[in-house]
């Protein structure tokens, strides 16, 4: 999807060109643009590689097999923006290049998840779970493209159209109390080698060669370190990982375009005319300043008692935009039939959400989040990570004890100074700064999906 003429003017990419005149003014203008379009295009390829190999450094995921959390993340934790509260996450890059892989899923007894497994464009390919398969154990055989070989009886073959891919696997859990129930239940999924679970004599893990990437530290998180990379280290990125993960064939139009400016190179060494240096460093700097400032990207979307909703995210088609800015502020996004992701940024009088006031958000009866699964809302500091506070309390659920009012209603109060004591059950600690909020709805029901409900609008208390 191009950029829209709004975008255009709002990355200021024609008014730095006066001085050119001419042609090469407009070869200039030219090569600007589409140096934006295609870093909106590759970033979320670029994202996955990134957060892998970040939450590899800081110990947070392997590849090939399982890392399973064991508490839930707090404000220190920043291997990947707007973490949840709900779920303990088990986590596994895959690399698909040798051999499948065999996915064992245990009998689940009731408990509520998702594994949820995403290729390398952040497109969602599989999504097993409650909602899915219900309890029932179940064998998967994971291949990358091409892949031609017997499948053991008993599994169900899936096919990830990229040789690289990324499972986010979410179970339930209400905290502490529950960790250790968890924890082995966690222990029954199986990712393993099809060599290795075949027994065959010899069969060891393949070596997983990973794509050289601009030196990555623990800090800060993925998102910002990819910010302060030059456009040769974005582009000579791209260009890796798109050998091993095909763009889809809808994607030949934009793939015809961006090597046509000759920002991948030959052998990912880019060699542009003076020119085209010019264009694509104005294009490549402003587009960088606007993604990393997404907010501007999200006051584009229409809002809905000022909640922003996205029905249409985790499978993406052509529209690039939409996918990097998913992949900037919540990389692995569900599908929306088993989640979606009301965000709020602002008051019902268009303000910024600060901790300079207190909030409510009323709940009638009969308006409360309608789930087959379950409801939180989550508060994330500017930054979308978790927000400090004395309580360690980031998100609110239907699984807390919280107070309803004698109608059945149900106040939730969002504010940084600690309220009345009657209200303390409902409080989500705010920072002092500003904030936003996340109201997840896990498996919703129909009349989320088909915008018969709509979050109720927060209200600003005097």
């Amino acid at each position: 999807m191009a950029l829209s003429k709004k975008t255009r003017l709002a990355l200021g990419i024609g008014a730095a060109l006066v001085v050119a005149g001419g042609l090469a003014a407009n070869t200039v203008i030219h090569q600007a643009k589409e140096t934006a379009e295609a870093y909106l295009y590759g970033y979320p390829l670029v994202m996955m590689e990134v957060t892998k190999q970040h939450q590899m450094l800081i110990g947070t995921s392997a590849m090939n097999h399982f890392n399973h959390s064991k508490r839930f993340p707090d404000p220190g934790f920043n291997g990947v923006v707007s973490p949840n509260v709900d779920t303990l996450y088990s986590i596994s890059h895959f690399d698909l290049r040798s051999e499948p892989l065999v996915l064992e899923i245990p009998d689940t007894s009731g408990q509520f998840y998702m594994m949820q497994i995403l290729d390398a464009w952040t497109n969602v390919t599989l999504s097993p779970g409650t909602r899915t398969i219900g309890s029932h154990a179940k064998t998967y055989l994971i291949a990358g493209p091409g892949w031609s070989g017997e499948v053991p009886a008993g599994m169900e073959l899936v096919h990830v159209p990229t040789r690289l891919a990324w499972m986010i696997g979410r179970i339930r859990s209400s905290g502490e109390a529950q960790y250790q129930q968890v924890t082995a239940l966690q222990e029954g999924f199986k990712l393993t080698p099809l060599s290795t679970w075949q027994g065959k004599a010899g069969a060891q893990a393949a070596a997983v060669a990973l794509v050289n990437l601009p030196t990555l530290g623990k800090s800060p998180a993925p998102d910002r370190q990819v910010a302060s990379w030059s456009q040769e280290q974005f582009f000579n990125t791209f260009c890796q990982l798109l050998k091993d993960n095909p763009p889809a064939a809808a994607d030949a139009p934009m793939m015809e375009r961006i090597k046509a400016i000759g920002v991948l190179g030959t052998d990912c060494k880019q060699d542009l005319s003076p020119l085209q240096k010019l264009g694509s460093a104005i294009g490549y700097r402003k587009v960088v300043e606007a993604i990393d400032n997404s907010q501007q990207f999200l006051e584009r979307l229409p809002t809905q008692n000022g909640w922003r909703i996205a029905y249409d995210i985790g499978q993406y088609g052509t529209r690039y935009d939409q996918r990097a800015v998913v992949a900037k502020i919540g990389l692995g996004a569900n599908l929306a039939a088993d989640a979606i992701y009301p965000n709020l940024w602002k008051d019902q009088d268009g303000q910024p959400l600060s901790g300079e006031h207190r909030y409510v958000l009323h709940f009638a009866k009969d308006q409360l989040p309608p789930v087959k699964g379950f409801w939180s809302l989550t508060l994330y500091n500017a930054k979308q990570f978790l927000s400090d506070n004395p309580l360690n309390r980031y998100a609110l659920s239907d699984g807390d004890p919280l107070h309803y009012n004698a109608d059945g209603s149900l106040d939730l109060y969002v504010q940084h100074a600690k309220p009345e004591q009657a209200q303390q059950s409902n409080w989500l600690p705010a920072p002092e700064q500003g904030f936003n909020l996340f109201l997840r709805l896990y498996w919703p029901q129909q009349a989320a999906l088909d915008k018969q409900w709509i979050p109720p609008a927060i209200q600003r208390l005097p």
